[in-house]
C-alpha cells in the first residue's frame, strides 16, 4: 500500500519564512523529545528533507514541507456536539503542556504583531480615514457597534501587564484539531510563538461556540452556545488548572472578548480596504463575517458574569 503525505507550501506573503523555518526546527526537535519522553503523540509528524531540515526552499524562496497524512482523521469547522468541544479543548491544553517546556524567548514571531490589539486598532482607525466612502457608508452600523467595545482594549491592556508570556499555538480554532479513534492531534503550527494563554482560550471560544460558520448570511442563526463554552472550559482547565496562575485564570474571559473583538476589526478593516487579505467569494463577504463576530461578541458581553462563574468553577 502506498503511503500518503501532505505537501504544504508556506504563504510567504503572510509569514516571515526564515523565522517560521527556524521555529519548526526548534518545535519538531522539542516535540520529538517530549513525545518520546511522555509516550504520547500530540501532532502529526513533519519529515526531514535529504539535507536534514524540515523545509525545502525553492528558487522563489518559498518554503515547502512534507507532513504525515492521518487516514480517516476528522476535523470540524463547527463543533457538532459539546463532547467534541471538550475533547478539542483538552487537546489544546495538552499541547500547551508541551509548549510550557519551551523558553518563551526561543521561538521567533512568524507574524509581527499578530495579537497586538492596540496596533490593530491604530491601523483600523487609519483605514477609516483613508477608505472608500461608499464602503464606509455601507458598514456604518458595524463601525458604530465596534466603537462601543473599546472597553475591551482597556481591560486587556491592564491585565496583560500582570501576565507572564508563554509559548502558545496562537491559532487554536476548531479545524486545527484532528480527531481519530478517540485521540486528538493539533495541527497548523505556523503561529506557534510567544503569547498568552488567554489568546488560545479566546480563539477556542470564538470558533467552538457558534452553531454556524463565521460567514453565515442569516445573522439569526449565529448564536452563543453556552453548553459548548462550558465543555471547552472544562476540557481546557481539566488539563491546565494546576499549571495556570491565578491571574492567567482571570484573564481567560478577557481573552474571549479580546480575540473576537480583534477578529471583528480584522474582518471589517479588510472589507474597508477592498478585501485584500482574506479570501472572499463576493464583495460583502467580510462584512458578513464582521456581523457574525459582532453578534457573538454581544452575546458573550451580555453573559460575562455567568461565564466567569463557569470558568471559576472549573479553575478550582
Amino acid at each position: 500500500m502506498n503511503q500518503q503525505f501532505i505537501l504544504q507550501r508556506v504563504n510567504k506573503k503572510v509569514f516571515n519564512t526564515p523565522k517560521l523555518v527556524s521555529n519548526y526546527e526548534l518545535l519538531v526537535r522539542e516535540m520529538k523529545s517530549y513525545q518520546e519522553r511522555c509516550g504520547i503523540k500530540i501532532t502529526p509528524d513533519i519529515y526531514k528533507t535529504k539535507n536534514g531540515v524540515h523545509h525545502f526552499i525553492d528558487s522563489e524562496d518559498s518554503a515547502w514541507r512534507l507532513v504525515e497524512f492521518i487516514p480517516e482523521a476528522m476535523s470540524y469547522d463547527i463543533s457538532p456536539d459539546p463532547e467534541i468541544s471538550y475533547e478539542a479543548a483538552k487537546a489544546i491544553g495538552n499541547y500547551q503542556l508541551f509548549l510550557n517546556t519551551i523558553d518563551p524567548d526561543q521561538p521567533c514571531d512568524t507574524i509581527r504583531g499578530f495579537h497586538d490589539l492596540p496596533a490593530r486598532i491604530k491601523t483600523f482607525n487609519e483605514t477609516l480615514v483613508s477608505c472608500n466612502n461608499k464602503l464606509a457608508g455601507k458598514a456604518e452600523e458595524e463601525i458604530r457597534q465596534l466603537s462601543s467595545y473599546a472597553f475591551i482594549e482597556e481591560e486587556a491592556v491592564e491585565i496583560l501587564k500582570e501576565l507572564t508570556p508563554r509559548v502558545n499555538h496562537n491559532d487554536s480554532k476548531l479545524n486545527n484539531i484532528l480527531f481519530k479513534d478517540g485521540h486528538c492531534l493539533v495541527i497548523d503550527l505556523d503561529t506557534v510563538m510567544k503569547g498568552y494563554v488567554m489568546f488560545d482560550y479566546g480563539d477556542m471560544v470564538r470558533s467552538f461556540t457558534s452553531p454556524v460558520s463565521e460567514d453565515e448570511k442569516d445573522i439569526g442563526k449565529t448564536d452563543f452556545r453556552i453548553d459548548h463554552f462550558e465543555a471547552l472550559t472544562r476540557g481546557y482547565l481539566e488539563v491546565l488548572k494546576e499549571e495556570l496562575t491565578v491571574i492567567e485564570k482571570k484573564s481567560l474571559i478577557i481573552g474571549a472578548l479580546y480575540i473576537i473583538y480583534e477578529q471583528v476589526i480584522r474582518f471589517l478593516q479588510d472589507y474597508l480596504r477592498g478585501n485584500v487579505y482574506y479570501k472572499t467569494a463576493y464583495p460583502d463577504h467580510n462584512l458578513i463575517r464582521t456581523r457574525t463576530q459582532l453578534k457573538l461578541l454581544k452575546s458573550i458581553v451580555s453573559r460575562k458574569q455567568e461565564l466567569v462563574d463557569i470558568i471559576n468553577n472549573y479553575a478550582k
